[in-house]
Parts: structure tokens; sequence; C-alpha cells
């Protein structure tokens, strides 16, 4: 199992769990507390990753909000990594599968805002199932069937984190390449569909969807997809890059706004929201 290195991420990707497995299993935070002794000032700083977590704390918090014995452990071993003296940050963390998509989840759960730009597909967030299922094919042909299902029920209940109540709501901004829409997946008839429902989601308040059309001149190239996080409660900002053999977030706060800016001139020469919107429709009626 790979544990992170970097001492800031680490905390963070342990307390965004410990609030998941204590959200899902229905537990306030004083209920929380009461199993490990402790006061809810505790709790709020191991969640917002702001304090070092005893390992014993964090296996009976485990057990408590009924973890799986694989949950409870790779919980109790993020406890155990900490170090014990501050460390310097390395500028980049990468990640082996499957573990860097453990905490991809656990980032994207908590986050608050999300920038991505997506050169070839559309995002997990707002694929349908169809457009899912052909994507993962296409990467696994030989999987097991239960697998390529496991894997599906995966990439749409993720898209819960679009609707969350009760919490800061994830503001969503998407902006794509022409390429993703003109790039068939699957076959026509799933891109019609897959089109018409980031029409319907680019209506929802929380969803913003912008094209970036070919006909553009003189607009900066950037060949790769990234995403930007922004976690407000635990005051923490990333940038997210995948390639085939993992994961990479780039955390310092130079790297962080190198992007942002990257990302704002892609955005300002993109179409409007609403011009994008009737791109989308306009290629999704193409499918035919």
């Amino acid at each position: 199992m790979h544990i992170p290195s970097d001492p800031e991420l680490l905390k963070t990707q342990l307390g965004i769990e410990l609030r998941r497995l204590r959200e899902e299993a229905g537990f306030t935070a004083l209920e929380a507390c009461a199993a490990i002794n402790a006061h809810t000032p505790k709790l709020s700083k191991l969640e917002n990753g702001n304090q070092t977590a005893d390992p014993e704390d964090i296996r009976k918090l485990a057990e408590f909000y009924r973890a799986t014995p694989e949950q409870r452990d790779y919980l109790v071993a993020l406890a155990e990594a900490q170090p014990k003296r501050r460390r310097r940050r390395k500028a980049a963390e990468r990640d082996a599968v499957p573990d860097w998509f453990r905490r991809f989840l656990a980032l994207e759960w908590d986050a608050t805002e999300i920038r991505t730009y997506q050169v070839e597909s559309v995002h997990g967030l707002l694929q349908t199932e169809a457009y899912a299922r052909s994507n993962i094919l296409a990467w696994e042909p030989e999987a097991d069937p239960r697998l390529i299902d496991k894997q599906v029920e995966t990439r749409l209940g993720r898209q819960t984190v679009l609707k969350r109540n009760g919490r800061p709501s994830l503001r969503f901004d998407m902006l794509l390449n022409e390429a993703v829409l003109r790039r068939v997946q699957g076959s026509k008839a799933i891109m019609r569909e897959q089109l018409q429902h980031l029409v319907t989601a680019s209506n929802r308040p929380n969803i913003t969807i912008r094209v970036l059309p070919f006909s553009v001149p003189d607009r900066i190239t950037m060949p790769s997809a990234f995403s930007l996080f922004r976690l407000q409660e635990q005051n923490f900002s990333t940038v997210y890059l995948e390639d085939l053999f993992g994961a990479t977030y780039l955390k310092e706060p130079e790297e962080f706004t190198q992007y942002s800016v990257v990302y704002g001139r892609l955005r300002d020469a993109a179409l409007d929201p609403e011009a994008s919107r009737k791109l989308l429709a306009k290629v999704a009626e193409s499918y035919k």
C-alpha cells in the first residue's frame, strides 16, 4: 500500500476520509467524539487536516463508523505515517494505482470548487452511464464485466457531490476542447445522449460549461487535461494531473497560480456558457 510522503496532503487526506465515513455512517461530531473521549475541537481539527492523528484514535473511529477492515487499515496506516517532525514539503506527489484514485475521490468529495480543462473526454462528474461504460471498456476491453460494472458504479456515484446538501456546495466549472464533442466515444447514439446531458447539466446553478472551439485563432495550446481543486474548510488548493502511471498533485502556491492563469486564458478564449450550450445542442443533433 502506497502512503503519501507529504505531511500536509497526508493529513488532508486522512481528514477527508474521516469526515466522509462519519457522514455516511450518520453520526454527529459529538457522537464521534464520545467514541474517542475527545472534545469537538479535536475532531474538527482532525477532519480539517489541522492536527496530527493518534493511530489508536483513528482505529477507534474507523470501527465506530463501521468501516471495512481495508478502510480501517488504510486510515491507521495514514495516521502511523505522519512524521514526528515537520518536513520540507515536496512540490509534487506521485501516487501508484490504485491508491492514487482513492485519494482523488477523497479530494473530490470535499472540494468546494473544481475547475477542469478536458482535452479528450467529458469529466467523470458529468458522464452518462453509457459514455462512462464505453470510456472504461476502451481502456480495459478484456476486463471482467463485474469489474467494469463496479468501475461504472463508482464513477456515477461520484456525481452525488454535485447535489450534496448541508455543507458548502461544489462549484464545478468545466472547459471542454471542441475535440471532446467531435471525438466519437462508443457510438453516435451515446454521444448524442452525452451531449444532451451536458446541455441539461449546464442549466444547474453550480455548474458552468464552456466550449473552446477549433475556430478561435492564436489561443494558447494546452495538450493535456488538468483540474484545479479548492477545499475551503481545509484552506487547501492543488492542481491535479493524471497520466498512465498515476497522478501528480501540485500544491505550491506558485504552481496553483500558474495553472489558474492558464485556465483563465483558455476560459477567456472559449465561448460563453449560453453559446457553449447552443453548440453542444447543435453537435448533439448531428449524431443521428
